[in-house]
């Protein structure tokens, strides 16, 4: 019966190291933006580029990301602030990279 109930709480010690690897791979954070892995809003994402010297700034929205396009010391760019975490998207699925 001890082995019985040894082996149990080791399988169950296993799937919950398994999940929590799972759980860790998946979340893979970018670098943050805005500090604090929380919510963040467009308004907010757009006071910060403003206060970091950037201009012409357009922010879209596609599903939980901020799409922010604009200009900084004559250089366009364009970046993705995850709404969720104010944290940069560092998966970029561009399908212009064939």
């Amino acid at each position: 019966m001890k082995r019985l109930i040894a082996c149990v709480i080791g399988v169950a010690l296993l799937a919950g190291n398994v999940g929590l690897t799972i759980a860790n791979a998946q979340r893979a954070p970018g670098p943050a933006f805005i500090a604090g892995d929380r919510p963040v809003t467009a308004e907010q994402v757009l006071e910060k580029l403003q206060t970091d010297g950037w201009s012409n700034v357009v922010i879209s929205r596609n599903g939980r990301y901020i799409e922010v396009t604009g200009s900084m010391n004559g250089q366009a760019s364009k970046m993705e602030v995850d709404s969720q975490t104010g944290r940069l998207r560092v998966d970029n699925d561009d399908d212009d990279d064939d």
